[in-house]
C-alpha cells in the first residue's frame, strides 16, 4: 500500500530544445520519516521508459528531489517518483512509500 500526493500534476509546458530543472518538494508529506531510496522515471505516452533520453538526472536531499528534463522531441510524458522510506506501514513489514505522478508536454 502507498500513498498517492499530487503537489503539481502537471510541469508547464516544455519547448523542443531546451532543458529544465524542478523541485519536487516532499519534506510536508516526509515529516519526520527518512528516505531510504526513490526511483525517477519518465514515460512516453505509450508506457514506454524513456528516462536515459529525456531525463536531466536526479537527486535527493532533505526531502526534496531536484530533477531535469530534456525536451527532446514533442508529446506527452508522465514522470512518476516512488519514494521508500525506512519507516514501515502498520504491519511493520510494508514500506512505507510515496508515489507521485506529473505530466508534462513538450511542443
Amino acid at each position: 500500500m502507498a500513498l498517492k500526493i499530487d503537489p503539481k500534476n502537471a510541469l508547464d509546458d516544455m519547448v523542443i530544445g531546451e532543458e529544465y530543472a524542478y523541485a519536487l518538494d516532499l519534506t510536508k508529506e516526509l515529516g519526520e520519516k527518512t528516505v531510504n531510496s526513490y526511483t525517477y522515471t519518465i514515460y512516453n505516452n505509450v508506457s514506454a521508459d524513456v528516462t536515459s533520453t529525456f531525463g536531466g538526472g536526479s537527486s535527493i536531499s532533505s526531502g526534496v528531489i531536484l530533477f531535469g528534463i530534456k525536451a527532446i522531441s514533442s508529446g506527452a510524458y508522465t514522470l512518476v517518483f516512488i519514494v521508500t522510506c525506512d519507516d514501515t506501514l502498520p504491519d511493520a513489514l510494508t514500506p512505507y512509500e510515496f508515489h507521485v505522478t506529473m505530466t508534462v508536454n513538450i511542443t
